[in-house]
This record gives C-alpha cells, sequence and structure tokens, in this order.
C-alpha cells in the first residue's frame, strides 16, 4: 500500500516526528539527505555516469537545507557544485548549519542574486539537482527562481527533483510552464498528492521515497490517500476455504444490454465470472453469443427498440432479492423506459443490496440524489459533468477534489475513470496509478463493472471493492501490453488476462 499526503498532511506528519516521538529536525533533514545521496549513487550507476559534473540548486527553506546536506554526501565521489538563492537570515537553523558545514568543508557555492548575474554563470552540467523550493511551492513562481528554471528548462542533462519539482504545486498537481521536469523525485518519507495527479504525473518523472528514519505509522495514521501494490489484492480478497461452494462467492446480478449493444453486456458478465464471481446471472434482452456458458442467462421483456422494458421489474423480483451485488448499466441505451426501470431499482434497493452502476444507467443518477455508501457510480469526467452539472473541462482540471466533493454530497462512493482514476467515498480516496493509453478502447469500462460487482459480492466492503477492482484492471491492461504491446489491447484482452493477476 502507497500512502499519499496533502502538503498540509505532510506538515502534520513532520511536526508530528517532531514533537510527539521527539525525533529532531536536524535528524530528518540528515536521513533525507542520507537517502537521497543513495538514491543518486543508484541512478547514476544504472546511468553509467562515472564522473558527472553536478550541480545543486537550493534555496533558503528545508528544502534548501536538504540540499545543502546532500552536497556534503555526495561531495566526496563526485564534482560538485552548489547555487544558492534566498536569504541566509531567514533559514531555520538546521538549514544554516548545513549551509555552513558545506561552506566550511570547501564545497563550491555561489549565490545567485540577478538575472544579469544567471546570464554570466555557466549552470550546464551533467547532472541538474533541485532543491530550490519543495513542497511548499506552488506553480506560481516569481524572481530569481522563475529565471533558474527558464534556464534549466533549455538544457540537457539528467535532472533530480528533491521531494517535489520547483514550480508544481504538491496539493494540485498545477505546474508554472517553466517547471524543472524531473527524471527523477526523491520524495520524502511518503508520496505527495500533486506529484500524481494532473501535471504533476508529466514533471515528477519516477517517483523514489526516501526514508527519514521516522516511524512509518506516522504516515499511516495520517493519509486519508492511497494508492495499491501487487501484494495487497491477496489480503483484501478473501481467500478461498476448501470446504465451501459457489454460494460462498457471490451471487452477481448484471442488468446490462440491449438489441443494438449485447457486448457490452457480455463483456461485464465475463469479467464478473472470470474474476471470482461463484454465481453471475446476466438478465438481459439480447445475449452476445460470447457470453460464457458459465455465465446464467435471464431473458427480460422488451421494448419495440429492444431495450429493456420497465415490466422487467416485476420479471427481476426474485433475481434482485437473492442477488449480493447488482450491476447496471453497460448497454442499456437511453431509453425513457428503460431508465425508470433502473431508478426504481436504484431507489428500492439501495439501502439493502450493493450496487454498482455504470454507463446509461449513469443518467439515472441527478445532482440532488441522495444514495447510499451501498452504491458505486463509475462516470467518466463527461458523464460526472452531465451528473453534477459541471464543464467537463473544470472536472478534468480538478478531478480529485470534485470527485470527492461529490461523493460526499450524493452519499456514494465514486470511481471517476481519468488518469489517474479516483475511487473515493468523499473522505478516503484511492487512486489508480497503473494502466496505459491502450486501455481507451470500447467495452473495457463494462469490464472494469463486472470486476467490481464481483468484489462486492465477495463481500468487501463498497470502496475497496472498487480501488481494488480499478487495481486490478489497471494490472491486467499493464501485464498486457508488457507482452504484447498497447495496439492490440481489448477488453476481451483485459478479461483473458485476469487469471495472471488473481
Amino acid at each position: 500500500m502507497k500512502f499519499i499526503l496533502t502538503p498540509e498532511e505532510m506538515r502534520k506528519a513532520d511536526s508530528t516526528a517532531i514533537e510527539d516521538y521527539k525525533i529532531p529536525s536536524p535528524i530528518l533533514m540528515e536521513n533525507a539527505a542520507r537517502s537521497s545521496a543513495i538514491y543518486i549513487e543508484q541512478i547514476l550507476e544504472k546511468k553509467g555516469m562515472d564522473a558527472p559534473k553536478i550541480a545543486i540548486f537550493c534555496g533558503s527553506g528545508n528544502n534548501g537545507g536538504d540540499g545543502f546536506a546532500l552536497a556534503r554526501h555526495l561531495f566526496n565521489k563526485f564534482d560538485i557544485k552548489v547555487f544558492w538563492i534566498g536569504d541566509e537570515s531567514k533559514m531555520s537553523p538546521e538549514t544554516r548549519a548545513n549551509f555552513e558545514i558545506a561552506k566550511a568543508i570547501g564545497i563550491p557555492m555561489e549565490k545567485i542574486e540577478s538575472t544579469e548575474q544567471l546570464e554570466k554563470i555557466n549552470i550546464n552540467h551533467d547532472v541538474l539537482i533541485d532543491a530550490m523550493i519543495g513542497v511548499g511551492g506552488s506553480e506560481n513562481i516569481r524572481g530569481i527562481a522563475f529565471d533558474i528554471l527558464k534556464k534549466i528548462k533549455e538544457l540537457k542533462a539528467l535532472k533530480i527533483a528533491i521531494d517535489s519539482p520547483t514550480g508544481l504545486n504538491t496539493l494540485t498537481g498545477f505546474a508554472n510552464p517553466y517547471c524543472f521536469e524531473a527524471d527523477y523525485t526523491i520524495t520524502m518519507y511518503t508520496y505527495k498528492l500533486g506529484l500524481l495527479i494532473n501535471e504533476g504525473i508529466n514533471r515528477s518523472g519516477e517517483i523514489l521515497v526516501a526514508g527519514l528514519g521516522a516511524p512509518n505509522f506516522i504516515v499511516e495514521q495520517i493519509a486519508k490517500t492511497f494508492a495499491y501494490s501487487e501484494e495487497d489484492i491477496k489480503r483484501i480478497i478473501p481467500a478461498r476455504k476448501r470446504i465451501s461452494s459457489k454460494f460462498d462467492y457471490g451471487r452477481v446480478l448484471i442488468i446490462a444490454g440491449s438489441e443494438r449493444y449485447p457486448g457490452a453486456a457480455a463483456l461485464a458478465s465475463n469479467a464478473s465470472i472470470k474474476s471470482g464471481a461463484g454465481l453471475t446471472i446476466l438478465a438481459s434482452t439480447a445475449f452476445h453469443p460470447a457470453v460464457l456458458p458459465e455465465v446464467i442467462r435471464f431473458p427480460l421483456p422488451s421494448n419495440p427498440d429492444g431495450s429493456i422494458s420497465f415490466k422487467s421489474f416485476e420479471v427481476l423480483q426474485s433475481e434482485l432479492e437473492r442477488a449480493d451485488s447488482i450491476a447496471i448499466g453497460p448497454g442499456l441505451s437511453d431509453n425513457p423506459e428503460t431508465q425508470s426501470l433502473v431508478k426504481k431499482i436504484i431507489e428500492q434497493y439501495k439501502n439493502t443490496k450493493r450496487i454498482v452502476v455504470d454507463a446509461d444507467a449513469l443518467r439515472a443518477i441527478e445532482p440532488g440524489q441522495l444514495l447510499t455508501k451501498n452504491i458505486v457510480i463509475t462516470p467518466h469526467c463527461g458523464e460526472l459533468s452531465r451528473i453534477i452539472g459541471i464543464p467537463r473541462q473544470e472536472i478534468e482540471k480538478n478531478a480529485f477534489f470534485v470527485a470527492k466533493e461529490w461523493a460526499e454530497k450524493l452519499n456514494c462512493i465514486i470511481h471517476l475513470k481519468h488518469v489517474p482514476s479516483i475511487t473515493t467515498d468523499g473522505v478516503y480516496s484511492y487512486l489508480t496509478l497503473n494502466g496505459n493509453p491502450g486501455m481507451a478502447t470500447g467495452g473495457s469500462g463494462d469490464v472494469l463493472t463486472g470486476i467490481i460487482a464481483t468484489m462486492l459480492a465477495r463481500g468487501i466492503e463498497p470502496l475497496q471493492s472498487a480501488s481494488i477492482s480499478a487495481f486490478i484492471h489497471s494490472l491486467a491492461g499493464d501485464r498486457y501490453a508488457c507482452k504484447y504491446g498497447m495496439e492490440t489491447l481489448t477488453a476481451s484482452s483485459l478479461i483473458d488476462t485476469l487469471s495472471e493477476i488473481l
């Protein structure tokens, strides 16, 4: 499990380590520098850079203090030059101490105070390390730091950010056009939200977490945002018992499809049975020949256009009552009668059944509606825009925060299909950091719906069901792409690859 902090939460983690657990700030800074130095040596060895010239850019805050201490750790092995900016009188005691040590041991240091001076300085080194501002910074960079970023942007070098690239907002992921574009970001203690969303994805490079010598439980107690690792799959999905039957692994009812879109229903139901459901029942008006024989077909009355009739509610009663989870939406169509059926099912069963609402069924969700935490909705940004009345572009720009806000307002779980995907109940959130552009293909979302329905039926609570399903779905996409490439990846490929993940 990866624990992800906002800047405010990171400040709380720091203060907790210092005040509650008596770990002095200078020790945290020293550990940050030492951990960073180890990573940098490993990176340089991997790159085959035997004797690189390294420039470290430091500010006068604690990020700069990390940089001054880092310079000391690298000084014995490499050609180091420190360029620094800011006000020496405003340095914290630990930053000033490392600044004075760096000067005392003879590390070449130069303060950059003006644009004119910067123009005369050669900052073109093999490795450029950014320790100017760190987690406290934003995209609104001014003054000499901005001028340095403009000059660095033109240079071809290995670029490493300490804690966070200067010019990146570590809360929102918004970036200045001249933001330091890191090949690697060595971030302290744990992941920062802004490194993983919006432009942070493109500006942070490979993210490495440096230990500070403080206990991990501090972060674990503070974090409200997470991302999974592969070992979490077996931890979350209940192990199968030797003495058991199909009735122990969940009964999934999928209400999906139409004569025009039978494939969406087939993908959702096939994904459900292949991800471990004990029983999967597909209720529809039409059945694609690709529906697996293990899926139970339940024919429904149709409207003249081949969509599911409202009369199906009475027909479905017994199946709705017996289901451990219900998936509704893929391939349903926007027929008003079908939409009335969706609304009735959601309203009648929102308190007693776990329901995943996707695709066309999302048309039944309204902004003032009060759902329950039994319900998972899985919109992309356009579908969420239609539900809440906020322009798609605004949602895309603020996806993490919009998803959290509306999960709370609608009182449900939202899985927002974005990069990264966000799964949230309004308080706790999971980012899906895996996946690839090959998964942007028809039917991929239907597969995800089927997996979520199975996890809900297996008894996993809804937030974890949706988030671990998204992670499994993304891993399947990555596993396929690694073997065969992204261009041939289809929704059916995702289902076939589930056996390598689960």
